[in-house]
């Protein structure tokens, strides 16, 4: 079986924060602070190593799996035939920051996962691929395929219609 990659997409909360970071370094240089820019420096490198490098950089569906990939440190391999629901996120009050960007899906044993693909369409729709009992939530995957399925559903009538008017004439 194929083995499909996603992305992760780029947060721009993380992206400003890093960017925000390095200009407060540089002024503290530029006016002298020398000791507190080196340790904001410091826990600045810190951070940005933390984002990059122990953070997921790709899914990867491959068989019947999710696999959640980071830099350093073990991948997280999820089954997706237990996965109940993929939806929108939701607000949650201990998250402070929840991106409009993201996936949630929820497993049998009620455990969330948030993943953040490039192209949520097309890891919804091979999700669905893998797991046709998953129960999807998400505004775009929805109107998308309503849109397909009263197409086909059209389609379908006018067929029967034709059909029809054909016996008829016979």
């Amino acid at each position: 079986m194929k083995k499909i990659e996603f992305k992760r997409a780029l947060n721009p909360a993380i992206l400003y924060f890093e960017i925000f970071y390095i200009i407060y370094v540089v002024v503290e240089f530029i006016f002298g602070n020398l000791m507190s820019a080196i340790i904001v420096a410091i826990f600045g490198i810190a951070i940005v190593v933390y984002f990059n490098l122990f953070r997921p950089y790709k899914y990867t569906i491959e068989r019947k799996n999710l696999i959640i990939n980071r830099r350093i440190g073990k991948d997280k391999e999820i089954n997706l035939l237990t996965c109940e629901t993929i939806c929108d996120p939701v607000p949650k009050m201990t998250k402070i920051i929840t991106s409009p960007r993201a996936l949630e899906i929820y497993t049998g044993n009620k455990k969330r996962i948030v993943v953040t693909p490039r192209d949520r369409m097309k890891f919804i729709e091979e999700v669905v691929r893998v797991n046709k009992r998953i129960h999807v939530q998400n505004k775009e995957y929805a109107a998308t395929h309503h849109s397909y399925e009263k197409k086909r559903k059209r389609r379908l009538k006018e067929e029967a219609q034709a059909a029809r008017k054909q016996e008829a004439k016979s």
